[in-house]
């Protein structure tokens, strides 16, 4: 697991809890790396268990199973224009944060949750540009 003194988590103006950045990111670094917890819900079950903090593993729609990740990995805040996404890191069974711009000092990380189909699953919207 990485941990990277350049991120801390605090109350987002946005939503609840965000992840913010305590000074510049640089495009393309991977800011964090989260082991990943096997959650017991069955594929294509529903619940509302974790519902707002879990993901697919891997990644996508040909996912295996629903995980939560350690670290900050589910304090990511949504948007449809964000400036970081996450990879699934199958070896190590992690995810790892990324960067796709500069991200300056202070200013929130964002991560695009997914299409209409992840909010169609009871999840609580948030519109943010």
């Amino acid at each position: 697991m990485i941990y990277n003194p350049k991120i801390y988590v605090d109350k987002s103006p946005i939503h609840g809890w965000g992840v913010f950045a305590k000074e510049d990111i640089m495009e393309g670094e991977v800011f964090e790396e989260c082991p990943v917890l096997t959650l017991p819900i069955e594929k294509g079950e529903i619940t509302s268990l974790l519902v707002d903090y879990r993901f697919n593993w891997p990644q996508g729609n040909d996912f295996e199973e629903q995980v939560v990740t350690l670290g900050y990995g589910s304090l990511y805040n949504h948007s449809n224009n964000a400036n970081a996404y996450w990879v699934s890191d199958l070896e190590n069974k992690t995810f790892k944060f990324i960067s796709n711009r500069e991200i300056k000092k202070d200013e929130e990380i964002f991560v695009w949750y997914g299409d209409v189909s992840y909010w169609n699953d009871g999840r609580t919207y948030t519109n943010v540009i």
